[in-house]
């Protein structure tokens, strides 16, 4: 006869980080986007504004399997920088970058507010 331990609490099983995994699926389409962007787009100001928010993505994405505060904060920060390449900048598809950005700017907020749950415990 085999006598099981006691079953683990909710806090002492291993859970799968959603969130890393789901930042990390975007990053891959992420990825595509910004590669076909470089072959296809001469350099201006608009190319250099989603450069720059590609190394922000980046670097929340990095920090998304670290930190979720500080991932949380690039999200946000980074959709922020969408949103105004998109209403001041942008010359053709101007909502496209905001819309697209709508699931990561989700996932930023959904890391903080983890972030803040965890540091209730």
């Amino acid at each position: 006869m085999r006598i099981d331990p006691e079953p683990q609490s909710q806090s002492q099983k291993k859970r799968l980080p959603i969130l890393p995994i789901l930042t990390s699926i975007l990053a891959i389409v992420y990825l595509i986007f910004i590669i076909d962007f470089f072959l296809s787009e001469p350099q201006n100001l608009e190319s250099n504004i989603i450069n720059f928010a590609f190394i922000i993505f980046l670097i929340g994405f990095y920090y998304s399997w670290r930190n979720e505060l500080i991932a949380g904060l690039f999200f946000v920060f980074w959709w922020g920088l969408m949103l105004y390449l998109g209403l001041f900048i942008a010359e053709h598809d101007k909502g496209a970058g905001v819309v697209m950005g709508v699931p990561i700017f989700i996932i930023g907020i959904l890391m903080i507010v983890s972030w803040y749950r965890k540091r209730e415990k």
